[in-house]
């Protein structure tokens, strides 16, 4: 077993261990978008409502990440996550600690705001986006320079997934 895979499995034991659910966002998009320093289209009008578990610390730090982006966020604390999943269409082999809905889409998990962005903006014919597990580097998981490399899937209601962007 790798290390990644290692990884992924005792987070994913130990935040079952600890009842910590699996959390739910939802994003509006607004009419206008700026562009920040990055270049990358902003979108400075859009709301997020996060549903998160009450004791994870992770989904705080992703919400401040989605903050200094631009996007405007309403905290909603959940205590079951797995039914907000559930009720979202995550499929299970692609689940994260929060997860998001914006236009219609589900977003999953530590993305980037900069993917979260590109998929409102480019509007793919998919049911969402997701980074499963807890990758050490993305957003809200930092942990000095470290930057675990990991993939941002696309999925569709059926459960196909594809890649939307491998992050190094």
């Amino acid at each position: 077993m790798n290390r990644r895979m290692f990884t992924a499995q005792f987070l994913t034991v130990g935040l079952a261990a600890a009842g910590v659910g699996l959390t739910g966002c939802t994003l509006a998009q607004g009419p206008e978008a700026e562009t920040g320093e990055d270049g990358a289209q902003g979108v400075m009008t859009q709301e997020l409502t996060v549903f998160r578990s009450p004791t994870c610390s992770c989904c705080g730090k992703w919400i401040e990440h989605m903050e200094a982006a631009g996007f405007q966020v309403q905290d909603e604390i959940a205590e079951d996550m797995t039914a907000v999943k559930q009720q979202y269409g995550v499929p299970a082999n692609l689940a994260s600690c929060h997860t998001t809905v914006a236009d219609g889409y589900v977003i999953e998990g530590h993305i980037p705001a900069a993917y979260v962005q590109r998929l409102l903006t480019e509007k793919p014919d998919v049911a969402g986006i997701a980074v499963p597990g807890m990758p050490i580097g993305s957003p809200g998981m930092e942990s000095g320079d470290y930057v675990e490399p990991y993939t941002v899937f696309s999925f569709t209601e059926d459960g196909n997934t594809e890649t939307f962007v491998e992050h190094s």
